[in-house]
This record gives C-alpha cells, sequence and structure tokens, in this order.
C-alpha cells in the first residue's frame, strides 16, 4: 500500500514538472523533453524523499521517468481494443490551481489564492494567512530589503556614497555569486545576509575612497525570483514564483495558508531532502524575541503537515478559542496562548472535557495547586477546557435594614458588635424605634432565630451587654416609628374647590378641613354643611353605619352658623358641602336656520316650552319652512326629537308644543320645494347616492311621485312597505284597507323611500356568489333558495275569499 501511494505521488510530480509548458518550457514531445525532464526531476529530489522514498527507489523512478522521455510511444499510446492513437492529457499549470504565465524581471504577479474567499478560521493562528489585510509582495521592487535578507544570484546591489568622496553604481550578483565596482574588484556577497554585505562593500571600498569621511548606503534594488513549492495541508498546493524579498510567512500566503487541518506549530522548510527550519507561527505571532520568520532559497520546500493535537479552551480566558498545542506543551502553555484568565476566573476547579475509552470524561484540575507545585497537566487531542467564573455570592457578610441611614450589606469581621454595625450604616433615622430591634441569625439547619435587643442601650452605652457580637450572615433589622401609626383620614366633597381624603390630625375641625380642601365654592351659599360619622354596633351582630351627626347652615357670605366652623371632627368623618345651581350652569338652548334672531337663549323655567323660545327670538322669517324644523336633545343622548313645529305655532296649547331641556338645539330650515326618492324605482339616471330631486306637488301621494318621477316602482320593489319620512321627522307608511293601499301624502322637502323585496337581497347574494364574495367582498357559498310556506299563501288566500264572501253578502242584503 505505501509502495502504491508513493508511486501515485512520484506520477502527480511528474505530470506537474513534464506537462508545466510555458514559453521557457518546451513542449513534450520536442527533441529536448528527455534533458528537461532529467533536470527537473534532479531538482526535485527534495521533494521525493520528503514522500519517504529511500536512495535506491529514488534512482529507479528517475531512470523510469527519462525512458518515458524518450520514448516515442509516451507521447503517443495505441489504445488495443480500438487500433486508434491517444493524445497526451493536456498540460498541467506549473502552479496548483493557477494559470501559467511568464514571470518578467521587474513583476512576479500572480493569481494567487483569494484569501477574502477562505472560510473562516476555526483554530488560533489560521487567521493570520485567511486575513484580507495581509498581503504578500508579488514584485520584485516593492519593499526594501530587511537587514537579515540573503543576497543570491540575481539580486541587483546599489551603492552610493557621499560625502568626502562621491561613488554611485548599481550591480548584478552574477553566477559566481560576486559584483565588480569599478576600481574596487570582485566582491563575493552570495549567501551573506545584507547586513553582512554592506560590512564586507563599506571595508572593501574603504582601500579606494576616504571612508572616514564619507557615508555609505548599500540597498537591494531588484530583488531576484525564487521558486518555492509549498505542499501538504494547504489551500492551494503547488510551485511559486516569488520574489526573495518574501519570507516564508510570505510565502505561504501565497497559497491561501494552511486548511483547517494544517498545522500552525510545525510547518517544515526542507532544503536539498533536509529540513533546516520550522515556523511555528505561535512564536511568530505571540513572542517579540522569536526570530522564527526567515528567508528563503531558491527550490525550497514548505511542507505543512496535520496538526497532531488541538484543544478548545473556552469561559474565563481573554480569548477562548481553539488552540494547536505540541506535546511539550500543558494547560498553562494553553491559558497563556488564550491570552491568560480574566479577573473572574475560578482558577481551584478547572474543567477538562476529553473522551476516553469510548466515552466522555470530565476531570477536575486545581490550577492554583498545579501552579504552586510547578506541575503540568498533559493535554489530549480534542479536549475542551472551561474556565468557570468566581462565585459571585459573599460569605463573609452582615446586613442591616430598616430605619438606619444606610441600609445595605457590609463586609463582617470577627468580633463586630452592633455598635460597629450601626456606625458603618451611619447611625439610627430620627424616626427609628429605640425599644426594640432584632437579630435575624441563621441556624446550622438554615432554619432563623430572631434575637431582640434595645438599641437605646447600645447608643447610651456601647459597653452594655445589649452590644451583641454579631455572627458572619447576621442581619439586624430597626423599625420605623412610621410603620405602626394608623393611617387615618377625613373625607369632604360637595362645593368645595379640591374635595377628597386628607390626613386627620387630632383636634381638626371643619374650618380646618374647608381651609385644607381649598375653601368652599360660592354655590355653596345659603345651603349647609353635614357631616356624617361612622358608628359600629356595640353588639357586634350587625355591622355598623353611617350617621349625620352635625349640619350647619351656610349663609349669604359662606359663614358657618352656630360656631360650626370649631366643630371637631374625628378621624373618618364624612365632610358634604351642599350646593345650589351655579351661575355658570344656567339652561341654555340653541336657535338656528330661519328665525328672527338665532343664537343661544336661556330657559326662564323649567317648563318653558317651543313656541315661548321661537317667540322670544322674534319669530320664524318669511322663508322658513316649519314643517321641516328640527330639533336634537342632547341631554342623556337623546339625538332626534319629532317635532310639527307648524303645529305647534298654530295652536301653543297642542301636544306638539313640546317642553325644552338645557342643551337642545333648534334648527328651522329655508323652505324646501323639492322631494327626494329612493330606493327601488325605475328611474335610470339616479346619482351615486342612489336617490333623485324631484318638483313638489300640493297634495300628492309617495305613489304619484314614484311613477311620475321614478318611472315606476322596480320589479324588486316592496310596494307595500313604501314609507315616507316628512320634514319634521315623522315617518308614514302605506296604509291596508282590505285589498287597497293607500298611500301617504308628501309634504314639502320629504323623502319617499321606496325599499327592497326579501327575495332582491337572495337574488342578488346568487349574483354575487357565482364570483365567490359577497356584498362585503368576502368570500361565501352559494345562497340555497327560499323554500316556499304554502301554510302561508293558503291561510292568506282563505282570508281573502272570507273577505270577498262577507262583502258580498252584505251588498245583496242592501239591494234586497
Amino acid at each position: 500500500m505505501k509502495g502504491a501511494l508513493r508511486l501515485v505521488w512520484f506520477g502527480i510530480l511528474i505530470a506537474n514538472i513534464s506537462w508545466g509548458q510555458t514559453e521557457q518550457n518546451p513542449p513534450r514531445n520536442s527533441p529536448s523533453t528527455s534533458g528537461y525532464l532529467q533536470s527537473a526531476i534532479t531538482e526535485n529530489n527534495a521533494t521525493l524523499y520528503m514522500l519517504g522514498m529511500n536512495p535506491l527507489e529514488v534512482k529507479q523512478q528517475k531512470a523510469a521517468a527519462a525512458q518515458q522521455g524518450t520514448n516515442p510511444a509516451a507521447t503517443q499510446q495505441t489504445n488495443p481494443a480500438t487500433g486508434t492513437q491517444q493524445q497526451p492529457l493536456a498540460p498541467a499549470p506549473v502552479i496548483t490551481g493557477q494559470q501559467p504565465t511568464a514571470v518578467s524581471p521587474s513583476d512576479t504577479s500572480k493569481m494567487y489564492v483569494d484569501t477574502t474567499r477562505l472560510p473562516k478560521s476555526t483554530v488560533f493562528g489560521h487567521d493570520y494567512f485567511r486575513n484580507k489585510n495581509y498581503q504578500m509582495f508579488d514584485r520584485t521592487t516593492d519593499a526594501q530589503a530587511m537587514g537579515n535578507y540573503v543576497v543570491g544570484v540575481g539580486d541587483q546591489i546599489g551603492i552610493n556614497v557621499w560625502g568626502y568622496s562621491s561613488y554611485s553604481g548599481s550591480y548584478t550578483v552574477d553566477q559566481t555569486g560576486s559584483i565588480m565596482p569599478e576600481g574596487v574588484g570582485k566582491i563575493y556577497v552570495k549567501g551573506l545576509t545584507l547586513d553582512k554585505a554592506k560590512q564586507l562593500i563599506r571595508s572593501r571600498f574603504a582601500t579606494y575612497l576616504d571612508m572616514p569621511n564619507s557615508q555609505i548606503e548599500v540597498t537591494i534594488i531588484y530583488s531576484r525570483v525564487i521558486s518555492v513549492n509549498i505542499v501538504g495541508d494547504v489551500f492551494n498546493p503547488g510551485s511559486y514564483a516569488i520574489p526573495a524579498l518574501n519570507t516564508a510567512f510570505n510565502a505561504l500566503l501565497a497559497s491561501g495558508g494552511p486548511t483547517d487541518m494544517g498545522t500552525v506549530r510545525q510547518i517544515f522548510i526542507k532544503r536539498q531532502g533536509q529540513t533546516v527550519r520550522t515556523l511555528d507561527v505561535y512564536k511568530f505571532l505571540l513572542d517579540p524575541n522569536s526570530s522564527t520568520d526567515f528567508f528563503l532559497e531558491n527550490n525550497d520546500y514548505i511542507f505543512v503537515p496535520p496538526a497532531s493535537k488541538v484543544v478548545s479552551v473556552g469561559g474565563e480566558v481573554n480569548r477562548p478559542f481553539k488552540y494547536e498545542v505540541l506535546d511539550n506543551e500543558d494547560l498553562n502553555d494553553l491559558i497563556n496562548y488564550a491570552g491568560g484568565l480574566t479577573a473572574k476566573a475560578y482558577t481551584k476547579s478547572v474543567q477538562v472535557k476529553r473522551f476516553s475509552g469510548g466515552q466522555f470524561v470530565l476531570q477536575d484540575v486545581n490550577l492554583d495547586s498545579l501552579t504552586k507545585a510547578k506541575g503540568k497537566f498533559t493535554l489530549m487531542n480534542g479536549d475542551e477546557v472551561l474556565v468557570g467564573t468566581v462565585p459571585t455570592e459573599i460569605f463573609k457578610l452582615v446586613k442591616v435594614s430598616g430605619a438606619v441611614l444606610q441600609p445595605g450589606q457590609y463586609a463582617y469581621s470577627d468580633g463586630m458588635k452592633i455598635s460597629d454595625l450601626i456606625s458603618k450604616a451611619h447611625g439610627l433615622s430620627p424616626s427609628a424605634m429605640t425599644d426594640r430591634a432584632y437579630i435575624i441569625r441563621k441556624n446550622a439547619d438554615l432554619s432563623s432565630a430572631y434575637v431582640p435587643f434595645i438599641p437605646d442601650n447600645i447608643t447610651k452605652n456601647p459597653s452594655s451587654a445589649e452590644n451583641l457580637k454579631l455572627q458572619n450572615l447576621d442581619e439586624v433589622v430597626f423599625f420605623d416609628k412610621k410603620t405602626f401609626a394608623d393611617s387615618t383620614f377625613v373625607n369632604v366633597s360637595g362645593a368645595v374647590r379640591v374635595p377628597g381624603k386628607y390626613a386627620f390630625a387630632s383636634g381638626m375641625t371643619i374650618s380646618d378641613l374647608l381651609f385644607t380642601a381649598g375653601g368652599m365654592k360660592p354655590e355653596a351659599a345659603g345651603t349647609r354643611i353635614e357631616v356624617s360619622r361612622y358608628q359600629s354596633d356595640p353588639s357586634g351582630k350587625s355591622p355598623g353605619t353611617s350617621k349625620v351627626v352635625a349640619t350647619f347652615a351656610i349663609d349669604s357670605s359662606l359663614i358657618i352658623q352656630n360656631d360650626g366652623s370649631n366643630y371637631k371632627l374625628n378621624a373618618y368623618d364624612f365632610v358634604l358641602v351642599r350646593s345650589v345651581v351655579s351661575r355658570d350652569s344656567q339652561m341654555v338652548v340653541t336657535l338656528k336656520g330661519e328665525v328672527m334672531y338665532p343664537g343661544n337663549y336661556t330657559l326662564t323655567s323649567k317648563t318653558e316650552n317651543l313656541v315661548s323660545v321661537i317667540e322670544r327670538a322674534g319669530g320664524i322669517t318669511q322663508w322658513a319652512n316649519a314643517n321641516q324644523a328640527t330639533l336634537i336633545r342632547k341631554d342623556e343622548n337623546r339625538g332626534i326629537v319629532t317635532m310639527e313645529l307648524d303645529k305647534a305655532l298654530d295652536d301653543p296649547n297642542s301636544r306638539y308644543n313640546i317642553i325644552l331641556k338645557p342643551g337642545d338645539e333648534i334648527n328651522v330650515p329655508v323652505t324646501n320645494d323639492l322631494v327626494t326618492i329612493s330606493g327601488m324605482i325605475n328611474y335610470p339616471y339616479k346619482d351615486s347616492l342612489g336617490f333623485i330631486n324631484t318638483p313638489y306637488n300640493s297634495g300628492k301621494r309617495a305613489k304619484w311621485y314614484v311613477k311620475k318621477f321614478g318611472l315606476g316602482f322596480d320589479t324588486y320593489a316592496e310596494r307595500s312597505r313604501t314609507y315616507v319620512i316628512q320634514p319634521g321627522g315623522t315617518v308614514e307608511g302605506v296604509k291596508h284597507t282590505l285589498f287597497f293601499r293607500t298611500y301617504p301624502k308628501v309634504q314639502k322637502g320629504g323623502y319617499v323611500v321606496v325599499p327592497y323585496t326579501e327575495q332582491a337581497s337572495i337574488d342578488k347574494a346568487k349574483a354575487l356568489a357565482k364570483d365567490g364574495v359577497t356584498s362585503d367582498g368576502t368570500a361565501t357559498a352559494t345562497v340555497p333558495p327560499k323554500p316556499v310556506d304554502w301554510n302561508q299563501i293558503i291561510e292568506s288566500a282563505m282570508i281573502k275569499i272570507t273577505g270577498l264572501l262577507t262583502l258580498y253578502v252584505l251588498v245583496t242584503r242592501i239591494n234586497f
């Protein structure tokens, strides 16, 4: 199995190398293919060794690849089943998941992984590579090289000297690893850091220029392009061409960084099959003194293996999250990575949830004891650590409540006494009871015990035996005198400015109460004051009753007679000040419309009638229509009152001359020479309100108006229910005499209404039901037809026949 996996990896490597055709890479079937493959395999020995192959296996795979590169059958193979030649697979890109592009000397921009599209990190450290604000240097001139940058072949070095001497030049490190400044000679700089290269160049220029009196600057003008192979658990493994200015961490950014499975603690840098450095993101991020970041060389490999131990920590830590820990790290290291504990962390019991033996188990760790003993608690992969919160309940306290200036909880100390607690509460309140107080003490079984004491003895003599020692969690209660005071009151109502309930005081008089209630109103003049008092049944067999115990007259000057002002009240007395009708509550009616002087009129008595007020207003005008006058009564919200003003004016002694009430509103309109017709008539141009207006004809009945102006009754009209609303508000309907109908006469301004039959309502509902709606727009079912009531039909027919026979008998007898 292991050998098969190696062959698969090797096949992928060969495919990536041999099919990566760029402008510099010849096609696979070109004459130089074999040499290209041999050199590519030689340069990638490190990958083969990293995959676990021994030198003999590497040699065998290289020989097989060389044979494949020179064998024409490798480019065109024959399918034994069809006899046709198969074309080779399409070329694979140089960078896994990216389109191959040529690299110019000044720009190495590529389609690197878009970190903004990567999933949100779940393990601390991954976000370093997925942060969209972090960018790598993708051009060789993007940034200035740092002092630890390692100079290599292809770098362009700038040298500037100023001061007593002057010099300027730029030089490219050649294949020998050196530069050749004029007059100085060859300087070998390959493999040196930039800082050491500066020292070497300065020392060499000192033999040529006056350097003690001059300044020199050495910079990297152009950084070489190197090829870096990033493999393992990264989002986009492959080979990347990047400027050498990028560190190992920058290079990882090109591939998107480690996946959720990838480690951030043990990232290996391999060079020629050997691990030369190990990257630890945590040290890089959390330890400013570490030097874990460094520069790469051409053909270096960055290998990201899976994380071996990931644990989570939550609760009272500053940065709860998942963290990767190494084998030699313990619980304290995890807490340090999480930013340490918060101020509320409970360190005596830290819970660790662990999967062990096929089930989850909990382990409690005393972090204080562990730290004191300098011990270690080893973590396992998948552990969940929870740091709890210290209990918020305070166990060393005493409480004081009631009549003190500052009630509340206070810290308890051994030997603390009641006087000490009183001092902490800033003393007793002025209304505190000093003859009794209690200590409420919790017993061992959590029951409460009341310990009485006398506060007055403690305040006068703190050394007295009353000054008891307190125990932890004691509560001292001081009582307020207000709590035991009865809340008594008296009531006053009637003609006073502020009626209501008032606190009772001993010796309180009627004068005192009236003054407190704002005094008497003017309408109290000439009335009396009544004092009612509750009297209980001495035997207790029946409830008590209220009786009037005193009555005092009030003169026109609001002076209480018979020395009533000094009458002393008892608690719960009820004082009533009688009143007469006030001057601002006179009886007023309103006249509107066609009267000579419309406006408000005060009723002269409670029996003044309609004609009297009309006469006081100068009578009605010549344009008034007394038949159409209306009365609206606001007393008790009675609304419209039907009346016949014309008959009342003709005969003031008739029943039509009604007595008016305060608030009545009489409206006498202008004569209306029109008659309104509405309802089920055949007139085709009824307006949107459903009625028409017609000229008045004296003495005509409702049927005449319907036929003359309404084109007759509609099919669905209920003729027998036709009625007329006369101008005064009276309603007159059709009168029935045997088989004859007598329609009412219509007065000026009358309103003729022709209602529709019940069958019309049913037919309308049927029509709407076909559309699935009712008349109000809601869905409905089909309305069933009304069943025929044969009993009613037979009964009606018999009544009519009987009437005809009776009429016939009377006629024959008269003729005889």
